[in-house]
């Protein structure tokens, strides 16, 4: 990045995408605009993104007249052209690979834009069914246009009756708009050929706040769609953000942007129309989603759902890691899409095909299997949470876990949150040990079934004290020494499971009245007393086994471990956990302890498998 002064009063910040010519052509413009005081110097390379003024800020895109249309001449000169009979997506998606070559990974992350690669939206495309001879589709984050041309390729082989494809599509990402403009005009181009009209509407309007009205419950006038498909943006929305205020009625706290997108569209379907999405797994659990949850449980019978075991892969080129899936469902009848509060229906006989490869190369040997629906979202629970099982071993965990009636809550148990945020608390957290200090445990001071600390080695970052000052104002967030389960709150690519505890003993560390617990941990506790040995030891043990991390994937989609999860996870009778603990207790220390076995054995799982 550059930066140009022209003194006293105004900063040019430019980045160096674009030609010096163009960059030169732009400056003589806002000159005669009179919107640059006085001559800059210099030769400069490079896109003028904002205009810094002693008195004022204010964005270029105001200024979209003068700069724009040379932007567009200047870049369709080099776009790449369409091969002879070269199918649209083909096209699409070699547009795609030329934008992405000149744009910045920061503008794509800022955006929330990972395109998707033509294999998945072929793959997508296949649940777009119709037989009429007219279609009305939607694609409310475009992009380039690749899924919506993919969808349609396959949707005319599938269906030889259509006769005319109606396509509105949202792009406010104004850098893309001539990529997508010569995407969308070869498609037409294409089903001319095959006597089939394009009617196609390209909107810079932003999505959300377009359809507003409808997410608030109020009545409104928009049309609804036969079939809506998308690749959405994907990223969280600050609370104050003007499109997450316009959906506070449909969803909670801090939420990602995709979640508002697959909602809105759900309540864009006409009755019996399709939903295709491909979004990240985060919205299956989690307090921010149950919102959404049930007010999408009762918009869309999900049909489909495609997992891909890699978090890499799904979108390799753009380098993303997320998991991912694919899910294609049918709205429900006679649900107005002003409705907001809506009485949920899962009726027992509705079945959902879940699928699932490693990545892109194994799509056409995809494993697969039909469940129950209701067998994937327990409706008892307060959360909803779908479980996503992807094989009969995830089948029969999930079994296990719903014949058991036990909770934390009603075993007296609770869990919470390290009350120590690291730079609220700096004055307090120290290296070295002193009189009026106590242990500090981080995350990385927790391992499967033990903690290390003090721990000054393996720490990945900034400094991370192993003491914590004890005083009147910090010892509000301390607990006293007693027994606890210490959890870590997030999981990494390199961690083999997603649940990591340590039982911690008060008679562990006896000279310290109490602890702190950084906020990057969850413990468990007794609510009144304390844990005895065994309950610390039993429970620790399950949490760390493999019984518990199988189940705990089936529906945790990032590398959050929530307390809110935690606290809804059923557990067995407080006598195994009990039974469990008594054995870790009495192993001889220098023996090597087989968790998976121990738990497997006191719930006869061998047997119930």
């Amino acid at each position: 990045m550059k930066r140009i002064l022209d003194p006293p009063s105004m900063t040019l910040y430019l980045d160096e995408n674009l030609p010096i010519a163009l960059t030169q052509r732009f400056l003589c413009h806002m000159r005669a605009a009179k919107l640059l005081c006085k001559r800059v110097s210099g030769i400069f390379h490079g896109q003028v993104t904002r205009l810094r003024c002693a008195d004022q800020s204010f964005s270029f895109c105001k200024y979209s007249s003068i700069f724009a249309p040379m932007l567009r001449e200047d870049k369709e000169k080099n776009i790449v052209k369409p091969f002879e009979n070269e199918l649209p997506s083909a096209y699409a998606d070699r547009l795609g690979v030329q934008y992405s070559s000149i744009v910045s990974n920061v503008h794509k992350k800022d955006i929330g834009q990972f395109f998707t690669p033509r294999i998945i939206a072929k793959f997508m495309g296949e649940f777009a069914i119709s037989n009429s001879e007219s279609v009305k589709i939607l694609d409310p984050g475009c992009g380039i246009g690749i899924l919506s041309t993919a969808m349609t390729e396959d949707f005319i082989l599938i269906n030889p009756r259509i006769k005319t494809i109606e396509l509105v599509a949202f792009e406010n990402d104004v850098d893309i708009l001539p990529y997508t403009e010569l995407c969308f005009t070869y498609l037409k181009k294409w089903l001319e050929s095959k006597d089939i009209e394009l009617i196609y509407f390209l909107c810079k309007n932003d999505f959300i706040l377009h359809n507003s009205q409808i997410l608030a419950g109020k009545e409104s006038s928009h049309e609804q769609y036969d079939i809506i498909v998308s690749n959405p943006p994907y990223f969280k929305l600050p609370k104050q953000d003007s499109r997450a205020l316009a959906a506070k009625a449909v969803i909670y706290g801090q939420t990602n942007i995709y979640s508002i997108f697959l909602l809105l569209s759900a309540k864009l379907l006409k009755p019996g129309g399709k939903l295709i999405f491909i979004t990240p797994r985060s919205f299956c659990s989690g307090n921010y989603f149950r919102m959404f949850r049930e007010q999408f449980f009762n918009l869309i019978d999900i049909s489909n759902i495609h997992l891909f075991d890699s978090r890499s892969k799904a979108f390799k080129r753009d380098k993303v890691l997320q998991e991912t899936l694919i899910m294609a469902g049918t709205a429900k009848t006679n649900i107005l899409p002003q409705q907001l509060n809506l009485p949920f229906d899962l009726a027992n006989n509705k079945r959902v095909l879940i699928s699932k490869s490693a990545g892109l190369s194994d799509l056409n040997q995809r494993s697969w299997m039909f469940y129950p629906l209701a067998s994937l979202v327990d409706m008892a629970s307060y959360q909803k949470t779908l479980h996503l099982p992807s094989s009969t071993e995830d089948d029969d965990v999930i079994k296990i876990f719903r014949s058991w009636n036990m909770t934390l809550h009603k075993l007296g148990w609770e869990i919470s949150t390290g009350k120590i945020v690291d730079f609220r608390s700096k004055d307090f957290i120290v290296d070295q040990e002193s009189q009026d200090t106590v242990p500090l445990f981080w995350l990385h001071n927790i391992r499967s079934m033990h903690y290390n600390w003090p721990d000054r080695e393996n720490i990945k970052g900034k400094s991370k004290g192993q003491f914590y000052i004890s005083t009147n104002e910090s010892g509000k967030t301390l607990i006293p020494n007693k027994n606890y389960i210490l959890l870590r709150r997030f999981s990494s690519k390199d961690d083999l499971k997603k649940l990591i505890a340590a039982p911690y003993l008060s008679d562990m560390l006896p000279q310290y009245s109490k602890l702190g617990i950084e906020n990057h941990l969850n413990y468990i506790y007794k609510k009144e007393g304390s844990l005895s040995c065994t309950e610390t030891l039993g429970l620790a043990a399950l949490l760390n086994s493999e019984l518990f991390d199988r189940y705990f994937r089936t529906f945790n989609g990032n590398i959050n471990v929530s307390a809110t999860e935690l606290r809804e996870i059923t557990l067995p009778d407080i006598k195994i956990i009990n039974e469990i603990g008594e054995i870790i207790l009495n192993t001889n220390k220098k023996i090597k302890i087989d968790i998976d076995q121990i738990v497997s054995d006191h719930l006869n799982l061998n047997k119930s498998r």
